[in-house]
């Protein structure tokens, strides 16, 4: 323990004499207590200083009276020098022995104290001594390595509320954002009347800020010189503002439509705003000396002009009807309109036309507008279809709108013109869309439209090559003949002509199974085009669609003759074949008479390239195995058998999807099964896949029906078609997810080619050909047996079993095929004839449903 006594001073001179550097810390270590005490002292003072001038800087001046700022101020300095004065009894400057006591308390082992103390034992003791100095010698390094204390500025325990750190984000807000000049109107609140700032007079600002539209800046009025006018557009608001007490402001303005007058806003601010309706001038005074005056000259808003460009309304190759239009103003077009109606003067009032039309609203449309850049001045085309329009392919007239924003509007010339329409070349698809046009034209020609498509299909054999058109026109039939008996042909009009389109579309564009069929149709819409003068664009379309079909036509040519072997190519006779490139050769020459103008030699070479390609037919025909029916018969049966196998397959696959889905549907069985099935996402893929697959079989089918041979019997026909139409009801369900229903369609697919097997062996034997000849292990896989004589092993005749028949003939003699489309025109016949019992009708109706 330290000890009292003359010796103390003199070893505290000589630790002080050794420690320099730690007089140095010393004294950073006083210099740090004072901040901390001046801190602590005066933070209440400099916070509410800090909130004073924000608050003034924000404009406390301009809101308060002169009166009132004066008592803020007054109460604001009070307590200012209020809490100065607290500041200055609290501060205290800190000692040397404060500054050394606080810096030996953060060192280990308290060196500086320790070398302050002498012993109080041992003074004549040299071990004694020894041990002293070597513990001096350690407090001195230790000493040694001290640094200066740093300043405790925290003050959350003396300000517990936060206040300086309000007063802190004042300041910095004030700062950031404060108006210039606004502390310095304290001086001018506070001076006296005499003055020479207050004396200095009103002062005034004021903005023209035109019409957001138009995109202009606004305008600063004491930046504008007098004299010359200042060009603002109309409707340009300007904005007036007077400061001065008790000042008397006058305002003359001659740019608005009434007269405006500076009205009070606040103590000391009048405030006036009107709008440029004419150009003028207008001037502010204090009512002793002008404070600014200026002229405007008011540039009108123009409305917007339209017009149509190029050549009016155009026909795109799809039929869609393109309309290429300009429009300009001065700020900018915001919308434009198209509206196109029908003038009645100018239609060929012939046939269904003769009636009395239906009122109908005209067509309008929105045009497009530039998704980026000015609206000024622009160009822009509408491509629409309006083929399934009633106007469609009838004058029309047809005007455009153009709307600015203030609303004014800009019409251009009517245009009389034909609204374009889709290209319909096959005549029953154009009769059924002159069909649909009658009925939209008028609900009386329902009755005449009905007679016209019962015309139309009462011998559908050769005209309607696709089954469902046929049923789609006949319910049109059916649903529009009730509503005219009944009156109600505005209600099913609409669903009538609509169900006429998609026939119409459908049969135009054709679901041709065979290539040959598409080739014919191309070049049948191509020749029809050359003659009636199309444009170039729809010829260039015609010719891409010929070039595609006569493509897939040489590629079913190609692998007709890869199916009966290398046998047929040695046949064909050298020097006459085709290769695809001559052939691409000539449709480019097609093509190219065609731009130029000249028709006639352009469809010669059509009829040349039509001949080219039946001659090539006919060589890839000859050659082929056994002259007659008897191969033909041998390949159908073939291709029945390759069908069954390929739908036994298909029906595999797809029970097998149908046990996925179940699996993915049960509780808890999520994630069995095989890798790579049942997951999310591929069920639809995999049923789409299949449709695929159902729809490449059932196309197989319409080929097979096509070339049946010639002897072929009604039967055999009949259970071909039915198996087409059960794999087209598949895929149908495989496309829509019901695979429950298309494996009942397939396993009917499936009993259909067995009888269609089974009937084709009786017609095959009737002809004394044996049907197992030549068909080998494909033959057995549909089950044919190879047996001799027809009979097995045991002696029984093929056909008791299930197979493909028997030696007997079961079809009677008479023809079934001629009886059965007697009876059918027969109850056609009857059907039409509106005088028979409604009950019997009816029943006629429901026979004609099912054929």
């Amino acid at each position: 323990m330290p000890a009292d006594g003359p010796n103390e001073p003199k070893a505290q001179r000589e630790t002080d004499r050794s420690g320099d550097a730690l007089a140095r810390v010393i004294r950073r270590s006083r210099l740090s207590l004072g901040l901390e005490s001046f801190t602590r002292a005066f933070w209440p003072f400099f916070s509410l200083l800090a909130l004073a001038w924000a608050a003034f800087a924000f404009g406390l001046a301009e809101v308060l009276a002169r009166g009132q700022v004066t008592v803020v101020a007054g109460v604001v300095g009070l307590v200012l020098l209020g809490l100065l004065g607290l500041g200055v009894r609290r501060f205290r400057w800190p000692s040397a022995a404060a500054a050394r006591e606080r810096l030996d308390a953060t060192l280990p082992g308290r060196p500086l104290a320790s070398l302050r103390d002498v012993p109080a034992l041992g003074a004549d003791d040299p071990a004694a001594q020894s041990v002293w100095a070597a513990h001096l010698a350690r407090m001195r390094a230790v000493a040694a390595r001290a640094r200066p204390i740093v300043p405790d500025l925290r003050l959350s325990r003396f300000d517990p509320w936060a206040l300086r750190l309000g007063a802190l984000v004042a300041v910095i807000a004030a700062l950031f954002f404060a108006p210039d000049r606004r502390v310095e109107s304290v001086v001018a609140a506070l001076g006296s009347a005499g003055d020479p700032v207050a004396a200095s007079g009103p002062s005034f600002e004021g903005w023209a800020e035109p019409p957001t539209y138009t995109g202009r800046p606004t305008l600063y009025l004491s930046e504008v010189a007098g004299g010359a006018p200042v060009a603002v557009p109309q409707g340009t608001r300007i904005t007036l503002r007077a400061y001065g007490e008790g000042g008397s402001f006058g305002l003359t303005e001659g740019v608005s439509s009434s007269p405006a007058a500076l009205v009070e806003a606040a103590p000391g601010i009048q405030s006036a705003e009107f709008e440029v309706t004419k150009s003028g001038s207008v001037s502010l005074s204090d009512g002793r000396r002008p404070l600014g005056e200026w002229s405007f000259a008011m540039e009108p808003d123009a409305a917007p002009s339209i017009r149509l460009t190029g050549g009016g309304l155009e026909r795109a190759p799809g039929g869609e009807t393109r309309l290429a239009y300009a429009a300009s103003d001065d700020h900018g077009v915001t919308a434009a309109h198209a509206e196109i109606s029908l003038d009645l003067s100018r239609v060929d009032r012939v046939y269904g036309l003769a009636a009395v039309p239906d009122a109908r609203p005209p067509l309008a449309t929105d045009l497009p507008l530039p998704m980026s850049g000015g609206t000024t001045d622009l160009a822009e085309t509408l491509v629409e279809d309006f083929s399934k329009s009633p106007f469609a392919g009838m004058p029309v007239t047809v005007r455009l709108t153009a709307e600015d924003a203030v609303g004014q509007t800009g019409e251009s010339p009517a245009v009389e013109t034909i609204l374009p329409m889709r290209a319909f070349y096959d005549p029953l698809a154009a009769a059924l869309v002159e069909q649909r046009r009658d009925l939209l034209w008028s609900s009386t020609n329902a009755r005449r439209v009905v007679q016209v498509l019962r015309a139309v299909t009462y011998l559908p054999e050769g005209i309607f090559e696709s089954p469902r058109t046929y049923l789609v026109v006949r319910t049109a039939i059916r649903r529009l003949n009730a509503a005219d008996a009944d009156g109600s042909v505005a209600q099913v009009r609409d669903e009538v002509a609509e169900a006429l389109w998609k026939a119409a579309v459908e049969i135009e564009g054709g679901r041709l199974g065979d290539a040959k069929e598409r080739l014919a149709k191309a070049k049948e819409r191509l020749e029809q085009a050359l003659e009636d003068g199309a444009s170039d664009e729809e010829i260039a379309r015609l010719m891409d669609e010929l070039r595609e079909a006569t493509r897939d036509y040489m590629q079913q040519m190609a692998r007709d003759a890869i199916e009966r072997g290398d046998q047929q190519q040695a046949q064909t006779p050298p020097g006459q074949t085709m290769t695809q490139d001559q052939i691409q050769q000539l449709m480019d020459r097609i093509q190219e008479l065609s731009d130029q103008g000249r028709k006639a030699e352009a469809q010669q070479l059509l009829d040349m390239l039509q001949q080219m390609l039946d001659n090539m037919q006919m060589m890839m025909g000859q050659g082929q195995g056994q002259p007659g029916q008897e191969g033909e018969g041998q390949q159908s049966m073939q291709g029945l058998a390759d069908a069954l196998r390929e739908q036994q397959g298909l029906a595999d696959d797809s029970f097998q999807q149908l046990q996925r889905q179940f699996g993915q549907n049960r509780p808890g069985q999520q994630g069995q099964g095989q890798p790579g099935q049942g997951q999310p996402g591929q069920g639809g893929d995999e049923s789409r896949s299949l449709a695929e697959r159902q729809e490449a079989l059932r196309g197989l089918m319409e080929e097979l029906q096509r070339n049946l041979p010639g002897g072929s019997s009604d039967a055999t026909r009949q259970a071909l078609e039915d198996a087409e139409r059960s794999m087209g009801e598949a895929r149908d369900g495989l496309r829509d997810g019901d695979i429950a229903g298309a494996l009942d369609r397939q396993a009917d697919a499936i009993d259909n080619l067995h009888e269609g097997v089974r009937q084709m062996g009786d017609d095959m034997r009737r002809a004394g050909r044996d049907p197992s000849e030549g068909e080998g292990e494909q033959g057995q896989s549909a089950g044919e047996s190879s047996a001799e004589n027809g009979r097995d092993p045991l002696g029984r005749p093929i056909g008791s079993r299930g197979g493909i028949g028997t030696g007997q003939n079961m079809l009677p003699e008479a023809d079934s095929a001629g009886r059965a489309r007697q009876l059918l025109d027969e109850i056609r016949r009857r059907s039409g004839d509106m005088q028979r019992p409604e009950v019997e009708l009816d029943y006629l109706r429901r026979l004609l449903d099912m054929f």
